[in-house]
């Protein structure tokens, strides 16, 4: 027994004596290692490479400045790669988590690209997965980017952008009084910016909208009229009047057509005392509009009639 533990003893200290050197304890690649191969990765356009630094780092050295930087850089390399829903969960991990953001700026531009790209058409992946094929719609997933945007940076030319898009896109989604409500805002903020003039355009538009997808509203036209007036008051010179009254006259001939039709629906079934009231009420109403001048024609030959 004593002869074993000398022979244990023994060995343990040859080996020990024999192998210290490759026992001494090896760090890997140090924070500032990393970031710098991170920059160089950066600065040759290697996204791949970022990307991996980032991760590394991320891991490794979570607690440290670097791994908070870490998040935006990640989030620049699947921008430039083209994958907007890594990216854009990389740059809210950020800004959530940075208490000064150093590229706080930069990384809500990149939001509001993103936003402006789910906009304009482009498609999210599949399972918001990087390897799935881009199908799926992301407009209304824009909205909420856009949202974020101007709760951040609510005073910013980002933000009356932001808004702008958001309020086309509820109008594209049919939401029409949220995208009234979205103008507002825009206007109210930002009342002798260019894009205000632009809100109460689009405000016009989705008035005209409104009257093609849902029953008249005689509410509608009068709101119409009165964003008419406040677009003249607050830009008289502004070219895109123009398109506004034009708008507003089309409503007209649509609340007019409705009432004309009216009349000559009573006219067909013979009931001519109520179709001559419904011309009249045409003619009252909107008495510039081309469903006017035909009831007036109209009026001539029935009233003259002397079956009335």
């Amino acid at each position: 027994m004593k002869m074993f533990l000398w022979v244990l003893f023994f060995g343990f200290s040859s080996l020990t004596a024999l192998d210290e050197h490759e026992l001494e304890w090896k760090e890997g690649p140090s924070v500032q290692e990393y970031n710098s191969a991170l920059q160089q990765a950066l600065n040759a356009g290697n996204w791949w490479a970022v990307i991996d630094y980032a991760n590394l780092i991320s891991y490794n050295y979570a607690t440290t400045a670097f791994a908070k930087e870490a998040s935006y850089f990640m989030g620049e390399a699947y921008f430039k790669l083209g994958y907007y829903e890594a990216a854009n969960e990389s740059f809210s991990a950020y800004l959530n988590h940075v208490v000064s953001p150093k590229h706080f700026e930069e990384a809500i531009e990149y939001k509001y690209s993103i936003a402006e790209a789910y906009a304009n058409g482009k498609n999210k992946r599949l399972f918001g997965s990087i390897k799935m094929p881009a199908w799926v719609p992301a407009k209304e997933d824009s909205i909420e980017i856009f949202d974020e945007v101007i709760a951040v940076s609510p005073h910013s030319d980002l933000a009356i952008r932001s808004l702008l898009y958001k309020a086309r896109i509820q109008t594209y989604l049919e939401d029409f009084k949220p995208s009234i409500e979205t103008l507002d805002v825009l206007i109210r903020r930002f009342p002798k910016h260019e894009l205000a003039a632009e809100a109460y355009l689009e405000k016009s538009k989705v008035y005209l909208l409104q009257c093609q997808a849902q029953n008249l509203d005689p509410e509608i036209l009068d709101l119409s009229l009165l964003n008419l007036r406040k677009f003249r008051l607050a830009f008289p010179r502004e070219p895109r009047l123009e398109e506004a009254e034009k708008i507003y006259r089309d409503m007209q001939e649509i609340f007019g057509g409705s009432l004309y039709e009216t009349g000559y629906f009573f006219e067909r079934t013979k009931k001519i005392p109520a179709s001559i009231l419904y011309y009249h009420k045409v003619i009252a109403k909107y008495p510039d509009t081309e469903a006017a001048h035909v009831s007036r024609k109209k009026l001539e030959t029935l009233e003259s009639s002397p079956q009335l």
